[in-house]
């Protein structure tokens, strides 16, 4: 009865005059007139003229949000701590592989369809890669040129998260994706420090084990080097100023299809001695044989030959067949320093493939050569006055100079990364030169090189077998996923095979084998047509093209051109084996008559 009685007090209750103190109807006007300035007087302008108040409903609405703020505010507090104590997360840096694997991998996902932030990159395709679309059907007939301006616009874009979390499922479990950037600090050219933006990514899970995420990482590693098993990956240095502290030390260029050792052109009998070679190097065992012995687990080989004879070509099959990516170093490169050299072979992978090319080429000659040069000089006073004015004038220039210019690697600086007591060991190190007499002794010393592979110009075998591979029907063609070497050769491996076998246990020729049933892809079907129209052309039966081929090879002398220069022969009649045979000896005399001239065009 007493709370009744109290309602009928308030309804009875005189009115509160206007000089009175404030009342609790009045106090939400004041508090929107605090938030929202003018508010008295719009509010005044809406009750004149339409004769509503909107306090109710403008109160009604800062309720509803502050309630809303509250609540966002306690669930990214409470977000926080389920994510500290109840997720994991695995962080991966942009210079690894294992980003471009996820980033790969995430490109194919649903959640690439579905998110509302993407970031679209031009789409990007090989040559090998278009002839799997529908760019086999943009056949022109014979003699009609093709037109390719419009062929791009067919290639669609890639799409790829955006910078942002995003939320995805994957196998029933719950992901979480946030790809950033950073800015980290990193060194110029000139020796100075620049900043730079960087990209991570971060994978979250539900749980306190990370296992979820290794296996989606796992999952993703595989799904990309299972498009990529059958080529083989080039990385070069990466420029200067990314250098440093071992990381960017290397950047990915491109990714071919492997080749077929078979399109090698070098004599059988030195192609199995060199790859039952490297086949024993790599062998698991081989590293604890070496260290049992205390020898450092290290293989050299110098591909040596004229320019055009296929020693770079013979480094990309090795790659192939091994399934190994090649890193290719210029010692030429004005940028590269001896510090950088050691950087690049420290950071090697456990087992890879390294191509010095043009060994020759980079000023490495035979210490005490400049020495005997300047002995032979005229040694008059003239001459030496001369030689004092010249060394005089070029040491106030570098006494001028405030930047020293680099001076390049040195002799020593390539043996100390070869094979220093820091050098990288696993590696297989390929060096290519066209002139071998001119390097060092000390480079090409057992335990640098262990084994020398001498190139020629063409023989008569080599041009017939050059001929036959160039004419024979994609289906003829010895594809690597058969057989990596001849009968005759596969007897050298077996032979150094069964050594392998003495040392530890059998499994060098399992490796072999391996190795040749690798799935290289093989080239795509030749063109029915050509546009160089002829009534030589047609496919001769594989008796017929055998005896062309010798035929051919009985018209050009032995060791005189190289494989390059033949084959770019051919492949002007890639279509036309008897057009070929037919003009090869005005090829030749024309050919031979440039050289004595030395005629270039």
């Amino acid at each position: 009865m007493s709370l009744r009685n109290a309602f009928q007090a308030l309804g009875t209750a005189d009115p509160v005059k206007d000089n009175a103190t404030v009342s609790v109807a009045q106090l939400p006007a004041n508090i929107l007139d605090a938030f929202i300035p003018g508010y008295p007087v719009i509010s005044r302008f809406i009750r004149d003229s339409f004769g509503f108040d909107i306090s109710i409903v403008v109160s009604l609405c800062l309720l509803v949000f502050g309630l809303f703020t509250s609540a966002k505010l306690i669930w990214h507090y409470a977000y926080e701590y389920f994510q500290e104590y109840c997720m994991s997360y695995i962080c991966i840096e942009s210079d690894d592989d294992i980003f471009a694997h996820v980033m790969d991998w995430l490109a194919e996902q649903k959640i690439s369809k579905s998110s509302r932030t993407l970031m679209a990159t031009t789409g990007r395709e090989s040559a090998w890669d278009s002839l799997s679309g529908g760019e086999m059907d943009f056949v022109s007939e014979p003699g009609q040129l093709l037109n390719f301006s419009n062929w791009d616009a067919k290639v669609p874009p890639t799409f790829q998260p955006y910078f942002g979390t995003h939320r995805f499922f994957h196998k029933g479990r719950y992901f979480e994706f946030l790809r950033q950037q950073k800015s980290v600090m990193g060194s110029s050219w000139g020796g100075g420090s620049v900043i730079r933006e960087d990209e991570y990514i971060k994978l979250t899970c539900i749980g306190r084990s990370t296992q979820p995420i290794k296996d989606l990482i796992k999952e993703a590693r595989d799904h990309y080097l299972d498009k990529e098993k059958t080529s083989t990956v080039v990385r070069r240095p990466a420029p200067k100023e990314m250098r440093g502290r071992g990381r960017n030390v290397w950047n990915r260029v491109a990714s071919r299809p492997s080749r077929p050792i078979d399109t090698v052109v070098l004599e059988h009998e030195q192609k199995s001695r060199l790859l039952a070679d490297i086949n024993e190097y790599l062998h698991p065992k081989t590293a604890i044989w070496y260290a049992n012995r205390g020898i450092p687990y290290r293989r050299g080989y110098l591909l040596a030959g004229p320019p055009g004879t296929g020693k770079s070509s013979l480094a990309w099959a090795i790659a192939g067949v091994f399934g190994l990516d090649i890193y290719c170093i210029s010692l030429v490169e004005p940028t590269l320093t001896e510090e950088d050299l050691g950087t690049m072979f420290t950071s090697l992978p456990r087992r890879c493939v390294v191509l010095l090319e043009d060994i020759d080429a980079a000023g490495l000659v035979k210490r005490g050569e400049q020495t005997t040069t300047e002995e032979t000089k005229d040694t008059s006073e003239a001459a030496k006055l001369g030689a004092e004015i010249s060394k005089a004038i070029k040491a106030s220039q570098e006494k001028g100079t405030k930047v020293k210019e680099n001076q390049g690697v040195s002799l020593s600086g390539l043996l100390n990364a070869i094979d220093g007591v820091a050098s990288h060991e696993g590696r297989v190190l390929l060096m290519t030169t066209n002139f071998p007499e001119k390097l060092d002794d000390a480079l090409i010393r057992p335990g640098r090189i262990d084994m020398k592979i001498a190139f020629t110009k063409a023989t008569k075998s080599q041009m017939t077998e050059l001929f036959i591979r160039m004419y024979s029907p994609d289906a003829e063609i010895p594809s690597p996923s058969k057989t990596v070497l001849s009968e005759k050769t596969a007897g050298l491996a077996t032979e150094t095979t069964k050594k392998v076998r003495q040392r530890h246990a059998p499994s060098g020729h399992e490796l072999i084998a391996k190795a040749a049933q690798a799935s290289i892809p093989t080239p795509p079907e030749s063109p029915q047509h050509s546009a160089i129209s002829s009534d030589e052309t047609g496919s001769p039966e594989a008796t017929e093209l055998h005896d062309i081929a010798i035929a051919f090879a009985k018209k050009l002398p032995e060791e005189t051109f190289t494989p390059a220069e033949i084959q770019g022969y051919l492949l002007t009649r890639k279509n036309e084996p008897k057009r070929a045979l037919k003009e090869v000896e005005v090829w030749r005399d024309q050919l031979t008559a440039a050289k004595e001239k030395k005629d270039k065009l």
